[in-house]
């Protein structure tokens, strides 16, 4: 009895602890249409128990589980049409611990539309088609405009188009539309479509006129007529096509959502004219794939030139060139002029404008109001400069150009002090610092000539890292002066300059050639705050600060409670016996200690590491 209780506890917690968890389900999460896939699932919470006693579902949403156990599942995906996408998914439960998992499975068949539009100056439609206005019903379109069947009534079937300046009363499960997009087009007429189940072409229609010089933007307006919502939308796509049938761009598919507030939807996207190209065919395809709430309208197809925007540049030759560079500062005259046969405004107006911060504001340049401007920049930044030309008649129509950039470089050569250690006759690499500010980041690699002068002691002058060797200093006297002795100072003049661009900057670099005092290390103190022995701390370890010293404590488990690197006064380096604020107990303390350059120039009791990079020893902590 006792040995079932437990079990049952037992049992009970893996149950408490599971049903929180959710598992991954892994495999293919876009397989193709009609493939066999296989997907497993790690389970968080498992064991012998769950392994012996658990049961597993699975649950597949379109398609079939052909096989499966606790751990995989072996499914056939539907089958889906090439108009469609499916979205599908996986579940999996096991039952003794209350774990489950799911996973959604996308097959993509064909990419929503994005809508692109004209990033410059629209121009007047080469194609205006609006379906024209009137009584209803309108008339039939021209002739192998399409191959549906016109009806003078709006009563259509599948397979069916009208012309009509409303659906209101056309269907009784239809959205009624008052009235055509076209804005102040009384009685205007909008083209009234009941698609049938055949995926392919529904209206077709030619443009002449059109130019190579600039894009276009197709653009048309359609809405889902579909009140009853219990089928899928209507799905169509546009395309340019040359009159041989090439394709020249297409909408991509595009769900018309049926929107009862705000029924009508822009469809749009910019094409190039192949060389030689002026007429082309605008061509809607029905996309849907069937003929049950495949119903809409569609009005104001239009083709429009986009011109491009003003282009802006440092060269007076029509040529894009976007960079110029000086150094400390520069005259630089900034060009603009129009791509296109001709401007887009009959009366342009000009605004040059600046930004000192990499282009996130800009400023209008005073008195900058000319196609071409001469600009003189005294201060070293990056400046950004574009062109906004707008129509004097309307300000509120404008373009931007592209952005140009002129780098006013500085060569900074920092002032610095290298230190070298008395009691270490090594050669020592001297390491300067300069850069180039406000140069080109994604410009070319950056190369220096570099001079040092003059070049007492150094290997080369004419590198960026010499090698200074210094003359020994004498020996201290007395041993242990109460203060060390002030450094001997060797002053160079060096001199860099980018190669790139000829910006050149200098600067004094000292080499600062010191006589540490040793260091001399007790092995006891008395924190008890009477003026005497209060503090443990290597004298005239401040002497070293310039080298990299540092002073480490550790309590008796090996933890660090005190650890200085730095400090030009004896109290920086001191421990007064405390850890954030407490009082430690009376003991031995271990202390470890590295000199760079001067490993053993100490005196006490220490003993030297190996490598004899650091000391070490012990201190006795008395109350």
């Amino acid at each position: 009895m006792k040995f079932l209780l437990t079990f049952c506890l037992c049992l009970f917690f893996y149950v408490s602890f599971a049903n929180n968890i959710d598992n991954i389900i892994t495999g293919n999460a876009s397989p193709q249409s009609g493939s066999t896939e296989i997907y497993t699932v790690n389970w968080d919470s498992w064991g012998s128990v769950y392994e012996n006693y658990a049961n597993v579902s699975w649950n597949v949403t379109g398609g079939t589980l052909i096989s499966s156990d606790k751990h995989t599942a072996t499914i056939q995906w539907d089958y889906v049409p090439s108009w469609q996408n499916g979205y599908f998914s996986i579940d999996v439960y096991e039952d003794l611990g209350g774990q489950s998992g799911n996973m959604s499975v996308n097959i993509i068949n064909f990419v929503e539309q994005t809508v692109e539009t004209c990033d410059g100056v629209l121009g007047p439609p080469a194609l205006a088609i609006d379906f024209g206005s009137g009584d209803n019903p309108g008339p039939p379109l021209p002739a192998g405009t399409t191959t549906y069947i016109y009806k003078p009534y709006c009563g259509i079937n599948s397979g069916e188009y009208s012309l009509t300046n409303t659906s209101f009363g056309c269907h009784g499960d239809w959205l009624g539309i008052a009235q055509d997009h076209t804005p102040g087009d009384i009685n205007g007429y909008m083209l009234i479509i009941d698609a049938n189940d055949q995926r392919g072409e529904v209206y077709r229609s030619t443009v002449t006129g059109l130019t190579n010089a600039f894009k276009y933007e197709f653009s048309a307006w359609v809405a889902n007529l579909d009140d009853d919502q219990v089928y899928d939308p209507p799905r169509v796509h546009f395309e340019v096509r040359d009159n041989s049938d090439n394709l020249l761009n297409s909408s991509g598919s595009f769900t018309i959502a049926y929107d009862p507030t705000d029924p009508w939807k822009r469809v749009s996207f910019m094409f190039d004219l192949p060389p030689g190209v002026t007429s082309v065919q605008v061509v809607l395809v029905n996309e849907h794939g069937g003929a049950s709430g495949n119903d809409f309208v569609v009005d104001d197809i239009s083709f429009a030139p986009c011109y491009p925007p003003i282009i802006a540049s440092f060269s007076p030759n029509p040529t894009e060139l976007d960079k110029s560079y000086t150094c400390n500062n520069g005259t630089v005259t900034l060009y603009s002029w129009w791509p296109t046969l001709s401007p887009p405004y009959n009366n342009p107006g000009f605004k040059w404008q600046k930004s000192t911060d990499n282009g996130s504001t800009w400023s209008d340049i005073p008195g900058a109001t000319s196609i071409s401007y001469t600009v003189t920049e005294n201060t070293e930044n990056r400046y950004y400069y574009r062109m906004l030309a707008y129509n004097v008649s309307n300000p509120s129509q404008f373009v931007i150009s592209n952005t140009i950039i002129f780098f006013v470089q500085k060569m900074t050569v920092d002032a610095k002090t290298f230190y070298v250690n008395g009691c270490d006759a090594s050669p020592v690499e001297l390491d300067p610092t300069y850069s180039l500010q406000f140069s080109d980041p994604n410009g070319p690699a950056l190369s220096y000539t570099y001079n040092w002068s003059p070049g007492t002691y150094l290997s080369n002058t004419q590198i960026v890292n010499p090698i200074v060797t210094l003359p020994a200093l004498p020996p201290l006297n007395p041993p242990n002066p109460p203060s060390p002795p002030p450094p001997v100072n060797y002053l160079y003049t060096l001199t860099i300059q980018n190669t790139n661009y000829g910006c050149s900057g200098f600067n004094t670099q000292t080499v600062s050639h010191f006589m540490p005092r040793k260091v001399y290390i007790f092995n006891a103190f008395t924190p008890n705050n009477d003026g005497v022995n209060d503090y443990f701390v290597p004298v005239n370890i401040q002497d070293y600060t310039n080298f990299g010293a540092e002073f480490w404590i550790y309590d008796r488990w090996g933890g660090v409670i005190f650890h200085q690197t730095q400090g030009a006064a004896p109290i920086d380096w001191s421990w007064d016996g405390k850890v954030g604020g407490v009082p430690q107990a009376t003991g031995v303390y271990v202390w470890r200690l590295k000199i760079p350059g001067c490993p053993l120039n100490y005196e006490g009791t220490a003993s030297p590491d190996n490598p004899p990079v650091t000391i070490h020893g012990q201190v006795t902590l008395i109350r």
